[in-house]
């Protein structure tokens, strides 16, 4: 199963996030097949045939336009347009580029490699996919507000690499970025094997080579200062002085004591603890990959939690436990869940939406039967309310 560590080598992780995540762009050679196992052109068929896609998660491109959907689709029953294969054929056959999102949920193998990604980076991602025939590019220049990297899975394509512009650009900002007036950073051909990784911000522009070409693109959203600030306005809410209303324009002495009574609460909230209160808050609610176990799921997730089962988070990626008086609680599905006591953390610490940890697992790391006991009942309500998966 190809995992990140397999996509950055012969670079380990460490060298890679030290020098070049954020930071730079990297092209990494590979032999030629190393992504086949990812995916392939018949699974791309399936897909194609099985699924009915239309814009924006499946589109056409041509030379930096959309293409009208209705030329290479046809309305259905139910309203929802199918593709037209041979409306699909006419469109690539004149230089149309074919774009598909969230490759994730549709094949297995890019799941799991975006599963990995996940777990490396600590941070969400999505995968799409660019097939090209003909000379035309798909997209013009432009630039990514996400970390973008790129599996060469079949075929070739030339690349221009361009410096950023905009430093740290947003996907709201209002200050647009000017267009790169320099030569490339780079200018190549990403092969077979090849992987290219271009960080938010830098310019970039794609052109097949008059052969099939398909490759994914795996964009990565590590959190931001912005995503941080937001975080801290949420702690804040608890402060008497955060909910005032704000003084009027023409109040010069009221805006100055308002000020002044929100600086010290600033000052005490950034702290280097709660930078990695919220690095941990953020991980856990990574966006979970469903696990569905039909047709025994309805009937397994109801049985009293015992030595045969296995558990598996639904709701969350891994579970962020803050203090509440005497006990825990964390956050799933948006609502708060307490009352946990501290001899129940090191068992629930175990659990991930990856890997269903089996339940002897989970009570091996606590005390007593009356442990036990407890964790068994926590589990049950948790299942009822489908933060967990019950697995046999």
């Amino acid at each position: 199963m190809l995992e990140f560590d397999d996509v950055i080598a012969p670079l380990t992780r460490e060298a890679f996030l030290r020098d070049y995540w954020t930071r730079q762009f990297l092209v990494s050679k590979g032999k030629p097949g190393r992504f086949a196992g990812l995916f392939s052109w018949d699974e791309l068929n399936a897909i194609l045939e099985q699924h009915r896609l239309h814009p924006p998660r499946f589109r056409l491109l041509h030379d930096g336009r959309n293409v009208d959907a209705f030329r290479y689709s046809t309305p259905s029953a139910g309203g929802v347009p199918r593709i037209n294969a041979g409306k699909l054929a006419a469109c690539l056959a004149s230089g149309a580029t074919m774009v598909l999102d969230g490759m994730e949920e549709l094949t297995p193998n890019v799941r799991r490699l975006t599963a990995s990604f996940r777990d490396s980076l600590h941070a969400s991602n999505h995968v799409n996919l660019y097939a090209g025939w003909h000379g035309q590019k798909g997209l013009d220049l432009h630039f990514d507000t996400q970390e973008v990297m790129v599996m060469q899975v079949s075929g070739r394509k030339r690349w221009q690499v361009f410096k950023p512009t905009r430093v740290n650009p947003l996907p709201d900002d209002e200050e647009a970025a000017p267009r790169p007036s320099a030569p490339p950073a780079w200018e190549g051909v990403l092969e077979d094997g090849d992987m290219l990784y271009i960080p938010r911000g830098w310019w970039h522009v794609a052109f097949p080579l008059n052969e099939p070409s398909l490759h994914l693109t795996v964009a990565t959203e590590p959190p931001l200062g912005t995503h941080l600030l937001a975080w801290l306005v949420g702690k804040l809410r608890d402060h008497e002085a955060v909910r005032a209303q704000v003084p009027w324009l023409d109040d010069a002495e009221g805006q100055k004591t308002y000020l002044e009574s929100l600086r010290p609460l600033l000052s005490e909230i950034l702290t280097a603890g709660a930078l990695a209160e919220f690095r941990h808050e953020w991980e856990s609610v990574l966006q979970p990959f469903p696990s569905i176990r039909l047709p025994a799921m309805p009937y397994v997730q109801a049985e009293p939690v015992g030595d045969a089962h296995r558990i598996r988070l639904a709701a969350a990626h891994h579970l962020h436990f803050t203090p509440a008086g005497d006990s825990w609680e964390f956050k799933a599905h948006g609502m708060a869940f307490g009352g946990i006591t501290t001899n129940l953390l090191p068992a629930l610490e175990l659990l991930s939406d990856i890997n269903a940890v089996p339940f002897t697992d989970l009570c091996a790391r606590l005390e007593n039967d009356a442990a036990r006991n407890s964790l068994r009942q926590l589990l049950a309500a948790l299942a009822r309310a489908g933060i967990i998966l019950v697995e046999k």
